[in-house]
């Protein structure tokens, strides 16, 4: 009997342990929650209220290209294109901001991927 309460709290725990590592049970946040938390981390970059909007402009522009890798097999390929699709709305945030603010969103943006261009892991 104790081995099998013994066998039951592991599997708990191996259970609470995968289930916190996912996220809270693979929750993921909505639209509105992203764009609010994005407004936060840029105005805290030092930008105003319509240069956030205008980044978040060009994120969400980005994002349908950056969703669409997913669907790509080729890890060296993917990398490529990631790239490309991170040059291109870097070009477009440093055409709408002023070069100060555009090096630090652009730099926030590749910290938050973890230097940018290549798979997740």
């Amino acid at each position: 009997m104790k081995k099998v309460f013994l066998l039951c709290v592991v599997i708990a725990a191996c259970s609470f342990t995968t289930l916190f590592a996912q996220g809270g049970g693979g929750q993921q946040m909505t639209p509105e929650q992203r764009t609010a938390m994005m407004k936060e981390r840029y105005k805290g970059l030092g930008l105003n209220d319509v240069q956030v909007d205008s980044v978040i402009a060009i994120s969400n522009d980005m994002r349908p290209k950056m969703m669409a890798l997913r669907d790509m097999t080729d890890q060296d390929a993917r990398a490529v294109k990631m790239k490309e699709i991170s040059d291109e709305r870097n070009k477009r945030i440093e055409k709408a901001l002023p070069a100060d603010l555009a090096k630090k969103v652009i730099e926030a943006m590749s910290m938050q991927r973890g230097g940018g261009g290549g798979p997740r892991q």
